[in-house]
């Protein structure tokens, strides 16, 4: 049965009447057969054709699905373009328009999982790639835009979807609002901490978050962001590359607080905290292992998901108290951190450009700070007592107002 590669069609397994009356466990050996002669064996071919589409899909065991969804990389452009299509956009599609509740969750995994694998296979034929980009956008669409910590592999998979289109497509796609900011947040800092999106678009994110209530779900993502992106190699997060966004960050941050750039939905003054925020967290992120480590940061982002199943119990992400507690702390750990960073290379060659930032936001900022902001860039500034560039007279002696 198995040394013929057309054994599948001489036994009747072609008839659907046929295929019903077969156990779980035959079925399954069916569509494994039927999946590795896929290629070399059109009848094999048609006949997975048949499996896949309606009515025999639905009659599917859960694992057989799961064989389909996981293998779909190896017989997808083997079987008739409109099953196909059947099959992606329809039938995987399905099982994410189902409510929270009664959704299968292993089962999402491996569709997301398979049509990643599927989207990053050698030259796929074009209907096969266009069935791909409109299930991955689709099932996008139908995540909810609050993310629950149980739930964070699921997107992590949809990002590494969509992360096979081109940039048009992935901008289209993951368009930032407020409605959907959550979601779209995710997938954009974890596609530029992964490389994938050069360091500029975390601004996207910035500049709407700092006008929504979810700011400190929105400065979690970043900070682990920014910490994933100092960890991996990739010449879109070297450090160079990360230097001059930050040094251009700051630059944007003195703008706003000289009223010379605004941001929408939100004050001047909030506006610069909430900068000053991001800031904050940025250096913490960038300067050492050990702070990041301590405020729950790691390198495998699906560290970030919870072992809890029960809603009763289970939170959004960076909703956890652990997480809120990491968020605020990035202001007590600022100026440590600061300090840290600037006595690395390359860092330590932009000490100065950091000096004169600090004092341009003091001397210059009066109505855009807060007094909790002006007390941080005070104990940020004096941090740096121990650095060559502050013990120049002309820098202490300000420092400390002489």
């Amino acid at each position: 049965f198995y040394s013929n590669p057309f054994a599948i069609s001489s036994y009747g397994f072609s008839s659907p009447s046929f295929f019903f009356l077969l156990g779980e466990e035959i079925q399954q050996l069916c569509i494994e057969l039927a999946v590795t002669q896929a290629q070399s064996s059109q009848n094999a071919a048609v006949i997975l054709g048949m499996w896949v589409a309606p009515p025999l899909v639905y009659s599917l065991s859960i694992q057989a699905k799961r064989y389909l969804f996981s293998s779909l990389p190896l017989w997808m452009k083997y079987v008739a373009e409109d099953k196909q299509q059947i099959f992606t956009e329809v039938f995987m599609v399905q099982h994410f328009e189902t409510k929270k509740q009664s959704k299968n969750q292993d089962l999402c995994w491996n569709i997301l999982q398979g049509l990643s694998q599927a989207m990053k296979s050698p030259s796929p034929t074009q209907h096969s790639w266009s069935c791909f980009c409109k299930a991955a956008e689709k099932i996008f669409e139908l995540l909810p835009d609050e993310i629950w910590q149980d739930d964070i592999k699921m997107y992590i998979l949809a990002a590494k979807c969509l992360s096979e289109m081109v940039d048009i497509e992935i901008e289209r796609i993951t368009a930032v609002s407020k409605n959907n900011l959550e979601k779209v947040a995710f997938v954009r800092v974890y596609l530029v901490s992964q490389g994938r999106f050069p360091l500029l678009r975390w601004n996207d994110v910035i500049s709407v978050a700092a006008g929504c209530q979810q700011k400190e779900t929105i400065v979690w993502m970043l900070l682990h962001s920014f910490y994933h992106a100092r960890i991996l190699s990739h010449e879109n997060t070297a450090v160079l590359k990360r230097m001059e966004w930050l040094l251009e960050f700051m630059g944007y941050i003195k703008k706003v607080s000289l009223n010379t750039a605004s941001m929408q939905n939100i004050s001047p003054q909030e506006a610069v905290s909430f900068l000053l925020w991001i800031f904050a967290a940025c250096v913490v992120a960038w300067a050492d292992h050990a702070l990041p480590m301590l405020l729950g940061l790691s390198a495998d982002c699906s560290a970030w998901q919870c072992e809890t199943i029960d809603r009763v119990f289970a939170r959004g992400l960076g909703k956890r108290p652990v997480d809120t507690l990491a968020v605020k702390e990035i202001f007590t750990l600022l100026p440590g951190s600061l300090q840290i960073l600037l006595t690395k290379e390359p860092w330590k060659e932009q000490t100065p450009k950091f000096i004169d930032w600090l004092f341009s936001l003091m001397e210059n900022a009066n109505e855009m700070l807060t007094q909790s902001s002006r007390e941080l860039l005070k104990a940020s500034l004096l941090a740096l007592r121990s650095l060559p560039e502050f013990k120049k007279k002309a820098i202490w002696t300000k420092a400390y107002g002489w």
